[in-house]
């Protein structure tokens, strides 16, 4: 996949700014404050939907004006496509795949393949479970998108369901079961399919991130992987979803005490281990560094499998 030009209007504090790109290497260079780390956040708004500075959407448009734009021209092995995002301050963004209007996020991720490395994702090696979930969704929602399709309804789900356990004086008793009941059900089975994908992609993805840390550290450093959920052992996904309806309506009163679902796809977690222990613990700052960036590469290599062509990959601030 090559990436051919990007056009930013008043997208972050780059008013107006046309870049074409050639095939290989390509570096942006400048001062600080001019603009570099927007390109890329700009460019990977067509790979993850969002920002990857967690910046809402009216944030990312230039101080003074309303609105603002990002076009993107690429091609891959089939044809040269365009695809645009424009973000508003009041209305919700629209995006374009050569030139139709889609309204699904679903149908707009995994068009534009890349993957991104930058300083923060350190986070994925040392902080919490959500920073380890969001990198393998974002990384397998671009590679499948009946996974993206799952994972946005499951969040839906988990929300309604919160919800209802928060204000349960909003309902009579018996409304109350039947949506805790249903809820349940459909957490269960999303809970099941999500956790099974992620199973397998984190399996594939060590495979590579192991060749990889061996290779950037003449085979000093070795790293291996457990996989953690609410439903236990997770090698057996034929019995994901009986098990997470056992788990969520065994402890229907523990989560109605606690006013939030505890259990389900939403808890999952992996854990990246040394031979000394968890690398949230063990691992040194050059150990973080590597064992992400191998996630990283391995990341592009599982793209290469499923579509046959390399992602674009973008380095942000890759001196560091």
């Amino acid at each position: 996949m090559y990436l051919e030009s990007a056009v930013f209007e008043n997208f972050r504090n780059i008013e107006h700014f046309p870049f074409g790109f050639m095939e290989g290497m390509n570096i942006i260079f400048g001062g600080n404050a001019q603009g570099k780390t927007a390109v890329i956040e700009g460019i990977y708004l067509f790979a993850g939907g969002k920002s990857f500075r967690k910046a809402k959407d009216r944030e990312m448009i230039k101080n003074d004006r309303l609105h603002s734009q990002v076009s993107i021209g690429f091609s891959d092995s089939r044809r040269d496509h365009k695809m645009t995002v424009r973000t508003f301050r009041d209305l919700k963004k629209e995006l374009f795949i050569n030139g139709m209007k889609v309204k699904k996020m679903s149908e707009f991720v995994g068009n534009f393949k890349a993957v991104l490395f930058c300083p923060e994702h350190l986070a994925i090696v040392r902080d919490e479970p959500s920073v380890r979930r969001n990198f393998i969704d974002s990384a397998i929602s671009q590679v499948n998108p009946k996974y993206l399709s799952a994972l946005i309804e499951y969040g839906k789900i988990v929300e309604n369901k919160n919800a209802l356990l928060r204000t349960p004086e909003n309902y009579s008793q018996s409304e109350f079961e039947n949506l805790f009941s249903l809820y349940s059900q459909r957490m269960a089975k999303g809970s099941a399919y999500i956790t099974s994908v992620r199973t397998e992609y984190v399996h594939r993805l060590f495979e590579y991130v192991k060749v990889f840390l061996s290779e950037m550290t003449c085979g000093a450093d070795t790293v291996s992987y457990d996989y953690i959920s609410t439903a236990g052992d997770v090698s057996d996904t034929s019995s994901l979803e009986s098990r997470y309806i056992d788990l969520i309506f065994g402890n229907a009163e523990r989560e109605k005490a606690a006013k939030m679902s505890l259990f389900g796809a939403h808890r999952d977690d992996f854990d990246i281990r040394l031979p000394l222990g968890t690398a949230k613990i063990f691992a040194s700052q050059g150990q973080q560094r590597s064992i992400a960036l191998a996630l990283k590469l391995a990341e592009g290599e599982i793209c290469r499998e499923e579509t046959g062509e390399y992602p674009v990959f973008l380095f942000d601030d890759v001196l560091s």
